[in-house]
């Protein structure tokens, strides 16, 4: 018993402490302001198309994750979820594809807040800035919950102001016509051209990257006071801010530029907006709030990924000794430290090696399967499990999960692929590992946590 309370984490969140960690683990500012270049860039003013389809799917998304959650509440959040509904199989594969996303969301904010950075003092390079950050952001997530749910809280309120302001520059300032979504344009080699379909689909996947994030509910939920009904409140709730937020800036954002072709072919379209619309200073101090939000974004993200890969670490997914390492919680702080020394220094790594778009693109397609799969389990939950209970129970059922299946699978045959082959090499990796050694000891190995019991 005493082995088991030094591993376990510490119950010092609220409701309200949780919801200000899911919000902020989307961060809509930062998330627009991260991906926006990416989406433009796929499907240039058609991107609102994407962005709209992408956030309808990332509502009936939430409505499976907050059922599915409030029924398993516990760090291992979606893999554990998946696991126990569909098998121990797709749950290892679905634990892969949450881990790296721990490592590549946050590098991919990093290198955003290096960009953004980098645009307020162009001597400051991307990468190297990127690096430091993450750095910075892993010391910060290895203190207690509470205080680092403070910190978050802060930063998501200078966030929302430089949010209201990037809404209302573009409301105020209506200059373009609607005819750039009725008919839209793109880039293509420096010169405008129409939007295929294909495009507006395969932006899709990087709106959904944009609006992700409420899930990191479930992942906290080890450490949260109260019911478990809570949990999915907190999915949902967050969920629908995030997309209202981002749907309305990114809308407002593209109508109000003066210079579509700058706009769309810039790094920074929104704090560009800003300044050509208010001035130089103004654009500056979005920048600054830019750079407050994406160190939001970031810190949330790598508590939230540190959970799961503690949660790996715990559910023995891994060689014994990797197990006993990542298990490990901080005596003082209560927190999975050396889960978040990994996701960290990785993500650095990455931070040194990658492009924006490139960690993107390839994250997205992360993202998507993983929703594919959330989905099933919620159909298969309902019909193999009809009498269990459960705290928050979704609307639309069965019409969201299949809404998610159908938009996940049509948005996968767009993607990159490169992308897909690696995805499906690291799939294939994943089920070799398992079945010549996870498979020998189904009592040992790969035994992923019983729910937490909310209190």
């Amino acid at each position: 018993m005493e082995d088991s309370q030094k591993q376990s984490l510490e119950r010092g969140l609220g409701f309200k402490g949780l919801l200000s960690l899911a919000i902020s683990d989307i961060t809509p500012m930062a998330s627009l302001l991260v991906t926006a270049g990416a989406v433009l860039y796929l499907s240039g003013t058609a991107s609102v198309w994407a962005f709209a389809l992408g956030c309808l799917i990332a509502i009936t998304v939430a409505m499976s994750m907050a059922e599915l959650g409030s029924m398993y509440p516990t760090a291992g959040g979606l893999y554990y979820i998946i696991h126990k509904v569909l098998g121990r199989p797709i749950g290892f594969i679905a634990m892969v594809d949450y881990v790296l996303q721990g490592i590549f969301i946050p590098a991919t904010l990093a290198l955003g807040l290096g960009t953004y950075l980098h645009a307020l003092i162009p001597s400051v390079p991307v990468n190297a800035s990127a690096a430091i950050a993450m750095v910075i952001i892993t010391v910060l997530a290895v203190l207690r919950i509470h205080i680092s749910a403070v910190i978050v809280t802060v930063c998501l309120a200078i966030e929302g102001i430089v949010l209201a302001l990037i809404i209302g520059v573009g409301l105020f300032n209506l200059n373009q016509p609607l005819s750039i979504l009725t008919d839209p344009v793109m880039l293509v080699d420096g010169k405008m051209g129409s939007v295929a379909g294909a495009a507006i689909v395969a932006a899709i996947a990087s709106s959904l990257f944009s609006v992700n994030g409420y899930d990191s509910a479930i992942n906290f939920s080890e450490e949260v006071k109260g019911n478990a009904r809570n949990i999915g409140r907190a999915v949902m709730y967050s969920a629908l801010v995030g997309v209202v937020l981002e749907l309305t800036a990114f809308t407002f954002g593209l109508l109000g530029t003066r210079d579509l072709n700058s706009y769309l072919s810039s790094a920074t379209p929104f704090t560009d907006a800003v300044t050509t619309a208010l001035g130089k200073n103004a654009g500056q101090a979005v920048l600054v709030g830019a750079l407050f939000a994406i160190v939001n974004a970031t810190l949330a993200i790598t508590l939230q990924f540190a959970r799961v890969l503690w949660a790996s670490g715990r559910d023995k997914a891994w060689p014994h000794a990797i197990n006993e390492f990542l298990g490990q919680v901080h005596p003082k702080f209560r927190s999975p430290w050396a889960a978040t020394v990994i996701i960290g220094l990785v993500a650095t790594i990455f931070c040194m090696k990658s492009s924006l778009i490139s960690t993107v693109t390839f994250t997205a397609v992360l993202i998507i399967l993983l929703y594919a799969l959330i989905a099933i389990a919620a159909l298969v939950s309902r019909i193999k499990n009809k009498t269990a209970e459960r705290p928050f129970k979704m609307m639309f059922w069965p019409i969201a999960p299949i809404v998610t299946i159908l938009g996940v699978s049509l948005t996968l045959t767009k993607q990159k692929t490169g992308d897909l082959k690696i995805i499906l090499i690291i799939v294939l990796v994943s089920l070799a590992y398992y079945y010549l050694y996870l498979n020998r000891s189904k009592h040992e190995l790969w035994v992923p946590h019983n729910p937490a019991k909310m209190q």
